[in-house]
């Protein structure tokens, strides 16, 4: 009988061995013991005290308010900050199993975060009139207003006309020269026949690029073209021009503020990052054909957008 259970016994462990969870939960624990193996001892304790702080409960209802636009009932933050216990244990036990080690969205996120907290408390201070002044002094290029001019146009349109279209723009524009009504000329369409001072791109959005690049090119007086458009070919007047300038703080403040802080953002990170690698003496072993990069990496990462001494 002993025999028949033994029989019995070692029919249903290959059985079991056989069954891909079996297999999988082996494969997982061979894992786990090479892991710790390799790892050495845990970098965490398991098992600590965990306690909530008032200021915690306190932000777990700052956030239940922000997405239901009430507070949580008794229930509610009970519910909220049982999941916060879950959360931090898992947490906890994960980063004590090594599982946060050689993972990249962990580690992205993580210099995130830190990037964040170096750039938020270097950049939360307000700019003064002053240093926006001096920023776009500075960077008068950046802020350059383009040249803009107001035009009429007259269209001989290619979807009525086809490729008679610049046959008959050719004959109104010696009408237009002899001084006729452009009112009572061209053909008619959803297009505006005169636009108010606008930019050569604002120009490119109605009428296309080429259009536009012909329009403000062009440095002659009273009707020209024709100018071929996608619409057709179009005689062209340039009523009014005016010329390209630097801006005034006053054109320019909102975005020249957010490029303020922005660059201030970026000093500031950069700053810290170069801070920080100094602490570390940094060796890397490139392999072939790689061997003429430097064996050390710049340990001044330059910023995308300089400050040029505008903020101290």
């Amino acid at each position: 009988m002993a025999g028949g259970r033994a029989s019995r016994v070692g029919d249903v462990l290959k059985r079991a061995v056989r069954e891909p969870l079996v297999q999988f939960l082996a494969i997982g624990a061979v894992l786990f013991a090479a892991s710790a193996l390799i790892r050495g001892p845990q970098r965490g304790t398991t098992g600590a005290t965990l306690t909530i702080s008032e200021g915690r409960v306190n932000q777990l209802i700052e956030s239940y308010l922000l997405l239901a636009g009430r507070v949580p009932s008794k229930a509610e933050l009970e519910s909220l900050v049982d999941d916060y216990v879950t959360e931090e244990i898992d947490y906890r036990e994960a980063v004590a199993m090594g599982l946060d080690a050689d993972d990249t969205i962990v580690r992205r996120r993580m210099r995130q975060k830190l990037e964040f907290l170096v750039e938020d408390a270097d950049a939360s201070e307000e700019p003064t009139e002053a240093q926006l002044q001096a920023w776009v002094k500075t960077h008068a290029s950046q802020y350059r207003l383009p040249e803009r001019r107001a035009i009429r146009q007259v269209l001989a349109s290619s979807d009525k006309r086809g490729v008679g279209a610049r046959a008959g723009a050719e004959g109104w524009l010696k009408k237009l020269t002899a001084g006729a009504d452009p009112g009572k000329l061209g053909d008619g369409s959803m297009l505006p026949t005169a636009l108010p001072l606008t930019t050569e791109e604002g120009a490119a959005a109605l009428f296309g690029k080429e259009f536009a690049r012909s329009v403000f090119a062009h440095e002659g007086k009273g009707w020209f073209g024709p100018v071929a458009s996608p619409f057709g070919e179009h005689l062209v007047l340039v009523i009014e021009t005016e010329g390209g300038r630097n801006a005034a703080l006053s054109d320019v403040h909102d975005k020249a503020r957010s490029d303020w802080i922005e660059a201030k953002r970026d000093a500031a990170r950069d700053a810290h990052q170069a801070r920080t690698r100094r602490r570390y003496k940094i060796e890397i072993i490139w392999p072939e054909p790689y061997r003429d990069i430097a064996a050390a990496p710049d340990p001044t990462p330059k910023t995308k957008k300089t400050l040029e001494g505008v903020i101290e």
